[in-house]
């Protein structure tokens, strides 16, 4: 697929078959993301990938209640769900499809990294400049292959779990939690995103 029809097409997808996807298939996906920019060629970045059934439910569990908190209250503060924004709504009840039902999500892979540049003195600004050009790469990588994805950052909802389960160091930076499968298609697909147009947004020459 060519990249600009796979950027065009990259919706966020929350709801998943639970057809697996293959070893070889996830190795590929990081091998796109380690060709993304990164300062110096640092190469700062680590990625864990999840498929183990007991750790996605776990982590379940704990996301979903944050998640099922937060979509109250919002809908508290407008006066109930009817009264939400259709965009909003859909968002918030996808979130909440994909915590609830994590478990049965084919693989979410973690994008890490430590700050190792400068090499003289390393700055945490360097490491998200590494790790969130990664992330995409792994979107468009899974979308160019027929596999749906979402940048999410379920992984702030329960990190300290999450650290525990998986034996992520603390000087370890998680920068993006990205589950991924295969779209259900009844519910969702991959298709046009809705963007302002690019005269809205361009500044020539100055501001």
């Amino acid at each position: 697929m060519d990249v600009i029809e796979a950027m065009n097409s990259c919706r966020a997808i929350r709801y998943f078959t639970k057809d697996p996807i293959s070893d070889e298939v996830l190795d590929g996906l990081i091998h796109s993301a380690t060709r993304a920019p990164n300062p110096g060629n640092s190469q700062g970045w680590d990625f864990v990938i999840i498929t183990d059934t007991a750790i996605k439910s776990a982590l379940s569990e704990s996301i979903a209640a944050v998640i099922g908190s937060v979509v109250k209250g919002m809908e508290d503060a407008v006066g109930g769900a009817d009264n939400m924004e259709p965009v909003e709504s859909r968002m918030l009840g996808g979130a909440l499809n994909l915590a609830s039902t994590l478990a049965d999500v084919p693989a979410i892979i973690l994008v890490c990294g430590r700050a190792v540049y400068p090499v003289a003195a390393p700055n945490e600004m360097m490491v998200w400049s590494a790790l969130y050009p990664a992330a995409q790469n792994i979107l468009l990588a899974a979308r160019a292959q027929g596999i749906g994805s979402c940048f999410t950052t379920f992984h702030g909802m329960c990190e300290p779990q999450l650290r525990d389960l998986l034996n992520i160091p603390e000087d370890v930076h998680i920068a993006a939690f990205i589950p991924l499968g295969y779209p259900d298609t009844d519910k969702v697909n991959f298709g046009p995103l809705a963007r302002k147009p690019v005269e809205d947004v361009i500044h020539r020459n100055g501001w």
